[in-house]
């Protein structure tokens, strides 16, 4: 399944960038992302992504690489991971542009094809894309926030465990 979705950000592309890049912090911002840690700086990542969908509780353990970086604007990034309880497994290629718009306004435009197999896929794609479209709000909000009032302490479980990553990869595979 593929999606788009877009963001109009109150500030230059380069502050957003920033915040995209610094792991703990970005972290904070996708909800129900753990346990990140970063192997190598914008390249290799891994995280815990846990969400509640329907009837399911998902703890999905993805690993997360950084394919193509253009600083400070466009990243690929692939995700994939399998939970174990449900078997499901998810596949996720994230595609994020962002780019100023106007003086002090940027606009984020993530596509995102994602390929889920397993219980989970039962849902189907309406379910699962109006989930998607929550987290990438809640990201905005937290993304927002943090624009605003500067890092903040990061909720329990989702800082960055030392030699470790997972930053826009996270993102990515909760865009359900």
């Amino acid at each position: 399944m593929e999606f788009r979705v877009e963001a109009a950000i109150p500030r230059p592309a380069a502050d957003v960038w920033a915040v995209l890049v610094d792991i703990p912090t970005i972290a904070s911002c996708i909800p129900g992302c753990e346990d990140v840690q970063e192997r190598t700086r914008l390249a290799d990542y891994s995280a815990v992504l846990k969400q509640k969908l329907g009837p399911f509780k998902v703890a999905l353990p993805a690993n997360i690489g950084v394919h193509e970086v253009s600083e400070p604007s466009w990243i690929k990034a692939v995700a994939s991971g399998t939970e174990k309880f449900t078997g499901t497994r998810i596949d996720v290629t994230l595609k994020m542009d962002l780019r100023d718009t106007e003086p002090g306004q940027s606009l984020m435009v993530a596509e995102c094809d994602m390929q889920v197999a397993g219980k989970l896929a039962s849902l189907g794609y309406s379910v699962i894309k109006k989930k998607a479209e929550e987290n990438f709000a809640e990201f905005r909000s937290r993304l927002l926030k943090v624009l605003e009032d500067g890092p903040a302490v990061q909720p329990e479980g989702a800082g960055v465990v030392e030699g470790s990553t997972a930053t826009l990869a996270a993102p990515v595979a909760e865009r359900n």
